[in-house]
Order: C-alpha cells, then sequence, then structure tokens
C-alpha cells in the first residue's frame, strides 16, 4: 500500500496563553440601581438596541449570587440555545472569581427548562429529536401516504406530497398547532369545523406521527412539543428565589404561560426584553407577553450606543462584493479590529454562501454557525458518507469521481484524469472493452495485479490512497464494528485529522475553513453516536439514509471555549442578542428585504394561528401586508443596531441590467446620505489615498503589480518589478514570474496528428467555426453522450431499421424506450418528454413515406471515404444517401433540433457541402462511397438536403442546398489542407464565432474574457 498521507503545514506550534477578558464592570443609576442591588417583586424590563436589557439582567444576577443567594434558587431563561450559551459564558466569567458552586446551569433554554420538567415528573426514557430528524420523518411518511394513497388530502395538494415544500410546510404548521396545545383529534375536529380539508389531514398525520415516534423505543419530543408537554404535567415540584427572562420579545405564548408558573413564588422575577426586536413571528413568537405583563415594577432604558453609519450602493455585483471584502480587511488591517470583531449581516440564509465566498477569496477568515448548515451538504461530511457507501454498494461514475477527487481521495483532476487514462490503456492492451471508470470502481473492490502493472507510480499512489481507507472501512464492517466504529475507522485512515488540525492553528481564510470541516466531523460523530444509542442494531446503510435525508440544518453541540478568531457571516434574525464593533448589513434589496411573501399558505397557517389565538374566523380575509411590513422593518432596525462603533449598509442599483436589482425602501429610514460606489475605474467613496482603487488583499495587490509590470508604457513598472521580487522571496502566489502561464515554454512542440489527416464532414464544420474547440472537444473520451447527439442517433437509427424494413411501430418502441433510458429524464417532465421524442419519430416516417414521389433510396448510414489530395481525406458517415427523378444523388441528413438554419445561409453549409464533394470525387461500391478505380466515373450530384423532424409546423421542415458547381467544388476541395493544418498543431487558433455561448472551453481560451487572465 502507498505511504501517501494528506500534507500536513510544517511546524505547527501552539502557544497558550491567558484568556483577556472583554467585561468591564459596569454602574447603574436610579432605578436601575435599586433593581440590581435590591428590587423585588415582578419587574419589566425595556429599553432600545444597546440600552443595557440584558446587562441589566446579567448584572442582578451577579448580584445576588454576592449577596449570598444560592445558584440553584435562581432560573435564568433565554430564549435560545445560543442565546442561553452567551449569557452563561458571561456571567461564568463574571462570577469565576467568587466562592461559586451550582448544582445545575445557571442558564437555561426555555425548552431546556420544559425538557427538565418532563423528565423530573415522568419514569419514562425521553429525548429530544431535531429539528433536521424531525423533517426527515415527515418527508418519509409523506412518500408513504403519496404511494398508499391514503391520508385524506385534497387531490389539489396530493401532487404535492414527495415534495420537500409542501413537507416543510406541514411541518411548520404541525409545529404551530403544538405550540398551541393542539392536538390532533382537536385539528381534525377544527378542520371538519371549518371545512379546511387539509387541517383535518394534517391532524391525522400528525396522530400518524405520534403514533410511529412512540414505537422508537423513547418518548421522541420535539422542541415545541416539550413546553406543551410541560404544561399539560402537574405544577413544578422546584421553587426560584429569582426568576431572570431576557430577551421576553421572542417567547411563544405557550413558553411565557409556563414560566410564569415560577413567578408566584419568587421573591424577584425580570422580564426584560424590547418588543421592537420581536422578529420570530413566523416561529409562533408573541411580544404580547412582554407588553401586557401586569409587573409591580417598570423600568425603562435609554440606548447609549452612538455607531456612525454610512449606505453605500455599488453599480454591479462584482463592485459590491469587492466593497464588503475591501472594508472588512481594511477594519482589520489599518484599523486594528479583530476578525471577531466584525460581523457581515444578511436577509436570509441563502445570502450566506456567496459573501463567504467573497470573503474567503479576499483572504478573510469566515465562521458561519452551524445551525444555519445543512450537515449532508458539507463537503467533508458528503464525501465521508460516500465512502461509507462504498463499502456497502456500488457507486455509479460520477461517485466515483466524487470519491477520488475529494477529501478521501485528495486527488486533483489532472491526477484523476492520468488515472483513467492509464487504466483504460491497461484495459485496452488486456483486450477488454470497458470504460475506465468502470474498471476503476472494480479495482477499488478487487485487486487485478495485471491491470496495475500497467499503471505508473504516481497512478498507483492514488489508488492505494483510495484503497487503504476504504479497506480500513471494510475492516471495521467485517469485526462488526459499530457504525461509531467503522466511521471511525475511515476517519483515521485517512489522516485529515493531523492535516486540518494544523491548518485549523495556522489560521486565517484556511483556517477557518478547517474549523467548519473539523466542526462537521464531530457533528457527524455526535449524530453516529447518538443514532447508535437509540437504534443499537440498526446497520451502516440506514445512518446513510438517516443523514443523506436531513434537508434542515441540524443542532450541534458546543464545545468550542473560545470565540472563533473570524468574521462572523450570518441572518438579521441570528444577530438576536448579538453586538460587534463593526458591522456590515450587505445586500439591502427591494424584493428581499422586505420580504412580503406569504408563509404557510398551502395549509392556512396564518389562518389557523389567528383562530387559535385571537378567534377569528378562517374564512374572514384579512390583509396582513402591514403586518408582514411592520416584522420586516423590525428585523431591519434589529440588524443595523448591532454595531458599537461603525455601520454599513451596502446595496446593488443596477436597473439596465439583465436582473433589475434596487435598493430597498429601508434605507431612507436610516436618514443618511448615499454613496454610488462604481468599481474601480470610476468614482470611489473616498479620496484614492483613503480608500484606494484596489481590494485590500494580497491577490489583488499582486495582479495590480503584474499589470504595470506588463505595461511598457507605465512608469511604475521596475518599482512593480521589486515588490513583486520581494513578494516572490516571502513565496507569495503568484508573485514569481515561473509561475505566470504566459512566460512558460510549452511542455512539448510535438504536433498532434502526423502523415495523413482524416475529417468528418461534421469535424469540417466545427473546425471553420473554432479550432480549438475542435480539438478539445475530442479529447475527453470518457464524458457522458450531450442530450441532443443522443436523440439524433436514435432518430438515425429508426430512420435505418425503417428503412430496413422494420415495423415502424416496433422500431418506435424501442428507440422511445431506450431514449427515455439513456436521456435521464427528471420524473416530472417525463411524459412529456416522452411524447415529444415520438412526435419527432412520427413525423420522421411521415417524411420517408412522402419522400418517396421524389427520391429513391440509395443506402442508410452509408461510410464515406474519399481521397482530397495527398494530405488530406474525407471520411464519415451518411444519414441516407437517394436519387432524385433525374437520376441524382442526393445526401439526406435529420437535424432533431427545432430552429432550421436559413435559406440564405444554405449554399454556404460546410457539411452538405463536404457530402458533396466526396460525392463528386468518390464512387457508390458496396454500400459505400470511396475512392474509383482506374476507368470508373462519379455519379452526378444532385445536391443536399436537410430534413428538421422536430420543428413546431405543420409540415416536417426541409432545407435543400443546390448542386455545387465544379468550380464551387474546387474551391472547397482547395480549404481543406489549410484547415486540417489547424489539426496538427502543436498550436491551435482561437476564434470567435456563434457557438461561443455554449462552448465547454470558454474557460480556457484567449479570445473569452474568462480565458483571456490565463493567456495573460
Amino acid at each position: 500500500m502507498s505511504d501517501y498521507k494528506p500534507p500536513i503545514p510544517s511546524d505547527p506550534q501552539v502557544r497558550l496563553i491567558k484568556p483577556t477578558s472583554k467585561l468591564r464592570p459596569r454602574s447603574w443609576e436610579g432605578e436601575a440601581s435599586h433593581l440590581v442591588t435590591q428590587g423585588t417583586g415582578l419587574w419589566r424590563v425595556t429599553g432600545a438596541a444597546g440600552s443595557g436589557v440584558s446587562s441589566v439582567v446579567v448584572d442582578t444576577v451577579i448580584e445576588r449570587i454576592r449577596q449570598g443567594w444560592e445558584p440553584s434558587s435562581m432560573l435564568v431563561i433565554a430564549t435560545s440555545k445560543e442565546s442561553a450559551s452567551r449569557l452563561r459564558q458571561e456571567i461564568s466569567e463574571y462570577v469565576s472569581k467568587m466562592d461559586y458552586v451550582s448544582e445545575g446551569p445557571l442558564v437555561r433554554s426555555v425548552h431546556s427548562l420544559a425538557f427538565a420538567l418532563i423528565r423530573d415528573a415522568s419514569d419514562e426514557d425521553i429525548r429530544l429529536i431535531t429539528g433536521a430528524e424531525q423533517d426527515a420523518v415527515i418527508r418519509e411518511l409523506l412518500r408513504g401516504q403519496a404511494e398508499d394513497g391514503h391520508g385524506g388530502w385534497p387531490p389539489e395538494q396530493r401532487e404535492g406530497l414527495r415534495m420537500v415544500g409542501f413537507a416543510r410546510q406541514l411541518r411548520d404548521f404541525l409545529l404551530r398547532a403544538v405550540e398551541r396545545g393542539v392536538g390532533p383529534d382537536e385539528l381534525v375536529a377544527l378542520g371538519e369545523q371549518y371545512e379546511h380539508a387539509n387541517w383535518t389531514a394534517a391532524g391525522n398525520f400528525l396522530r400518524e406521527y405520534k403514533q410511529v415516534m412512540s414505537l422508537a423505543g423513547s418518548h421522541s419530543f420535539s422542541a415545541s412539543e416539550l413546553v406543551t408537554e410541560a404544561l399539560r404535567g402537574p405544577e413544578p415540584a422546584v421553587k426560584y428565589r429569582g426568576v431572570f427572562i431576557d430577551d421576553a420579545q421572542h417567547l411563544d405564548p405557550k413558553s411565557a404561560e409556563l414560566i410564569s408558573r415560577f413567578f408566584p413564588e419568587a421573591e424577584l422575577a425580570v422580564v426584560a426584553g424590547d418588543a421592537e426586536q420581536s422578529v420570530f413571528r413566523f416561529r409562533g413568537a408573541n411580544p404580547d407577553f412582554l407588553n401586557k405583563l401586569n409587573a409591580d415594577h417598570e423600568l425603562v432604558l435609554e440606548s447609549k450606543r452612538e455607531a456612525s453609519t454610512s449606505v453605500v450602493v455599488a453599480e454591479t455585483e462584482s463592485a459590491h462584493a469587492d466593497l464588503i471584502a475591501d472594508t472588512v480587511r481594511r477594519a482589520h488591517l489599518i484599523d486594528g479590529r479583530s476578525w471577531s470583531e466584525i460581523a457581515v449581516v444578511v436577509r436570509s440564509a441563502g445570502m450566506i454562501a456567496p459573501i463567504r465566498r467573497t470573503l474567503l477569496a479576499a483572504g478573510v477568515p469566515v465562521h458561519i454557525n452551524p445551525t444555519d448548515v445543512v450537515l449532508s451538504e458539507q463537503r467533508i461530511v458528503a464525501a465521508m458518507i460516500l465512502g461509507l457507501r462504498a463499502l456497502t454498494e456500488l457507486l455509479n461514475p460520477i461517485e466515483l469521481e466524487d470519491l477520488l477527487l475529494g477529501p478521501i481521495g485528495g486527488a486533483d483532476p489532472v491526477t484523476l484524469r492520468r488515472l483513467l487514462r492509464g487504466l483504460r490503456q491497461a484495459e485496452m492492451k488486456m483486450g477488454g472493452q470497458r470504460r475506465a471508470i468502470v474498471v476503476l470502481g472494480d479495482l477499488l473492490e478487487e485487486t487485478d495485479a495485471e491491470m496495475l502493472g500497467f499503471l505508473t507510480e504516481r497512478e498507483l499512489n492514488l489508488l492505494d490512497r483510495v484503497r487503504s481507507v476504504l479497506d480500513s472501512g471494510r475492516q471495521a464492517l467485517a469485526d462488526k464494528g459499530s457504525i461509531e466504529e467503522v466511521l471511525w475507522a475511515l476517519w483515521s485512515a485517512t489522516d485529515l485529522s493531523n492535516s486540518l488540525s494544523a491548518i485549523s492553528l495556522r489560521g486565517g481564510a484556511s483556517g477557518s475553513q478547517a474549523d467548519r470541516d473539523l466542526d462537521a466531523m464531530m457533528a457527524l460523530f455526535d449524530a453516529a453516536g447518538d443514532y447508535v444509542e437509540r437504534r443499537p442494531s440498526a446497520g451502516v446503510r440506514s445512518f446513510i439514509l438517516h443523514i443523506s435525508e436531513q434537508e434542515l440544518p441540524t443542532g450541534m453541540r458546543e464545545r468550542r471555549g473560545a470565540i472563533p478568531e473570524a468574521v462572523e457571516v450570518l441572518t438579521a434574525h441570528g444577530t438576536t442578542g448579538r453586538e460587534w464593533k463593526r458591522v456590515i448589513v450587505a445586500g439591502v434589496q427591494e424584493g428581499s428585504w422586505p420580504s412580503l411573501g406569504e408563509t404557510g399558505t398551502l395549509l392556512g397557517q396564518e389562518e389557523f394561528v389567528d383562530l387559535v389565538d385571537e378567534g377569528i374566523d378562517p374564512d374572514i380575509i384579512i390583509s396582513r401586508s402591514v403586518e408582514r411590513l411592520a416584522e420586516e422593518r423590525r428585523l431591519f432596525y434589529l440588524a443595523t443596531t448591532r454595531a458599537t462603533e461603525t455601520l454599513l449598509v451596502t446595496a446593488v442599483n443596477s436597473p439596465d441590467s439583465d436582473e433589475v436589482r434596487e435598493p430597498s425602501r429601508f434605507l431612507d429610514s436610516l436618514r443618511q446620505p448615499i454613496v454610488v460606489f462604481e468599481g474601480e475605474e470610476t468614482n470611489q467613496i473616498a479620496e484614492p489615498e483613503e480608500l484606494g482603487n484596489r481590494l485590500l488583499s494580497i491577490p489583488a495587490m499582486v495582479a495590480e503589480l503584474r499589470r504595470v509590470v506588463n505595461d511598457p508604457r507605465d512608469p511604475r513598472r521596475k518599482q512593480a518589478a521589486r515588490q513583486l521580487s520581494r513578494l516572490a522571496e516571502a513565496e507569495i502566489p503568484g508573485a514569481d514570474p515561473s509561475q505566470w502561464m504566459s512566460l512558460r515554454e510549452p511542455s512539448t512542440e510535438e504536433v498532434l496528428v502526423e502523415g495523413r489527416i482524416f475529417l468528418s464532414p461534421s469535424r469540417i464544420e466545427k473546425l471553420l467555426n473554432c479550432p480549438l474547440r475542435a480539438v478539445l472537444d475530442r479529447l475527453d473520451s470518457e464524458e457522458e453522450t450531450p442530450i441532443a447527439m443522443l436523440k439524433g442517433t436514435l432518430v438515425h437509427a429508426y430512420a435505418e431499421a425503417v428503412a430496413g424494413g422494420v415495423d415502424p411501430s416496433i422500431a418506435e418502441e424501442k428507440v422511445t424506450s431506450a431514449y427515455m433510458q439513456l436521456a435521464n429524464v427528471p420524473g416530472w417532465s417525463h411524459e412529456s418528454a416522452e411524447i415529444a421524442f415520438r412526435r419527432i419519430l412520427t413525423r420522421t416516417h411521415t417524411w420517408l413515406q412522402n419522400s418517396r414521389a421524389d427520391f429513391t433510396e440509395v443506402g442508410t448510414e452509408m461510410d464515406v471515404s474519399v481521397t482530397i489530395d495527398d494530405t488530406v481525406s474525407i471520411r464519415g458517415r451518411m444519414d441516407r444517401l437517394e436519387r432524385n427523378r433525374s437520376e441524382e444523388l442526393v445526401v439526406v441528413d435529420f437535424k432533431t433540433g427545432k430552429t432550421q438554419i436559413a435559406v440564405k445561409d444554405m449554399a454556404d453549409h460546410p457539411q452538405l457541402s463536404a457530402y458533396q464533394l466526396a460525392l463528386s470525387r468518390g464512387v457508390l461500391r458496396n454500400g459505400k462511397i470511396s475512392d474509383p478505380d482506374v476507368g470508373e466515373t462519379p455519379d452526378p450530384v444532385g445536391g443536399g438536403l436537410l430534413v428538421y423532424p422536430a420543428i413546431d409546423a405543420k409540415a416536417v421542415g426541409q432545407r435543400m442546398q443546390d448542386p455545387k458547381t465544379q468550380e464551387d467544388l474546387d474551391e472547397f476541395a482547395a480549404m481543406l489542407p489549410g484547415l486540417a493544418e489547424h489539426l496538427r498543431g502543436p498550436n491551435l487558433l482561437a476564434r470567435v464565432n456563434p457557438t461561443c455561448s455554449n462552448c465547454p472551453v470558454r474557460s480556457l481560451c484567449p479570445v473569452q474574457p474568462e480565458g483571456r487572465v490565463i493567456h495573460a
């Protein structure tokens, strides 16, 4: 086996330092001081963002501990696990120097409290399931109802049972019902009472869901069910001397009712929050508990936060991305702010990934809350799941490539391609016909010494690397190891833990990605452990299905003792209770902010909530636009009040682009002048010496220096060269001229083709368009056949079969069946695709019948091989050859596209012209067109015909090319030797042509913007 190990950065060193506390003593005056030091009774504490509402709660708790209150006699409630963790960390830091001992967690989320109450009151084995697990169970049950036809869903909704969107809306609907204590029977009754069939079906579904979950051996609750279940239980036996609730505006009514049970016995109860930050109505939250609380005392704090605010609008998406990256880097490099003191806030989770890529490309370390990420979508997790699958099943070709290119294989595309070519050559030498990727799959299953003998050492290293990892997993399976043990065997064999740990310790952008990968693997092992604990006898395949079916973010255990030193990118909802020195609220666009779309429309979720909470008849039409707009304004307010020093709000204004982008109306509420950022070549936000025209990153700086060095007119060339030399000595990528592709020598000067060149008529057409594409298109022999080519091939096969005497209906069934199997048509369009293809076959048959009045068939799929001169021959295959009434040969070519060539362009059609040339210089012999013997004369040529059976017209489309004159043919023939020379290489000509828009090699082409950077 190979000794290959992942590269580990040299000399990773770790130095432990004493943590520096960022907390500072606070002082309070007036009513706030009274509450903190000696307050009693029920208090309501409110205040705008930055006024210190949470700080009052923390300081009151700390003061009570200082006064000698038992920590176990105080209950501190946060509305989420994340906010509870932050409060707990802050309180722990303050009391770390006190004589402090606690029997349990001082700060709990409301769901943690409910879970503890249920556990104390019940002898059953209970557990909390994640939202991702619940979503997977719901989708599985819905699939079963769709297949069996039961469930009572309305006919118009039954088709949606298999769709993820329907499952998500059903889950949200059931959560809102459970939060309000509405069970299956009540839900069915409401559906029948108000004639909402989908409510009745949802109630029956909820009943089935509860029955299925009860079969798991333990009583499983979702977070929403916990509170309702806790309220059904007896009065809490535990009593608290102090009860403190932070961010009370985020509580739903049932959570508020549960917490209120502890108020009567409490010496001090504090309910704190800000109704203007209530942004979780879609989760059932309601600020009424905070607003309508019958408090003994009320404290209203004034905001002390005064962050400087600026609003910048970019004219393009790329300029917008540069603006964000540049602002972040300057805040860190020039203003001295640590990465963790900077945050980028976006409206929705879908906007996180583009911002993350932008920042990473600029060398900025990025941290994303794991709760914003779906576990199975993490690249390293997907690779490990793929490795687990390879232990128990055969992977398809695409999955095999992913396995080798991913973390398990560690290969780059060039090395993989070299391995596949080596396997293909070895297979051919051994007389086999298997595709290279199939051979690779077989070698991963079983060693073939003879096959391996043909491979180079580099190719063997890659193959041995993957085999060693999979063999470790197979051995663990053979030893009857648990899912955790099999997964650990795979992970250990990759040795990625050492590599990623070393990269993580070095920090920076790559370090933040390594952190993310390690966090993802920890979450995967947590999931495996939990799964084994619940299902000890379950196999690897069931665990793979369990992870793969999760399409919601999975909560992960918090193990970090310190905040990651990285810029946090998060949604506006995720900023609740947080603050940073520098905040960028990015992409504030009309249409996405405010987002006024309705939620839960499939099941009437908002009508249901209004009915249960307010008693409003669901049949009464209520406009919620004002309500939704108000919540969106509160969300914008929340996002723009997180900065303590500087706030930047950005948007894109591109009214003339393909996708019109317009800044949000909310920008006006900031009452700040709007500055336009147009990019590098136009107006800047500030003077060049202050802001600069370039993104403040190493790649951008190297690029600018290289541009100056390569411009002979720029007086700064020598200075730029000196700076590049310094950067090259520091091993900065791209600074050393030896890394510049334009200065490198070609790896070979050998020609691609020697001797005679054979040109097919279709290749002649491609060479006339672009020789570069014509050559590169043929290099990758492993690619799947494009759908258009597949369709054309099958239509030609049908025409040939019918011409050969096969019954048209039988030929149609065979060819259609083959097309539907090979075309990989999505299920939703299967029927329409089959109808469209059958229509093409029917019209092809119609043309074959109707054309017999003008043509007599000579042959189909006929080979052509005719010499043009000493260097070039035409070699190919004709679809059909016919004789017209004048006994002239006419070449016929079927085209399955829906666009016909213009009549004016037919005279110059290169494919038909090439066939006419071949017919004019060859003879028909034994069903082939070949060079004439001495004394043989070619038959007269009557032109060429294109047939379009797929066009949307009553008649089958036709385009005729008139017979070429001898002068035209000689001129065409004289062009071919020069055209053939383009194939010889080693230099290939790139040419702009009408097919550039769909060219697969644009990124390599020197005449396209995408590829120009390679050749600069």
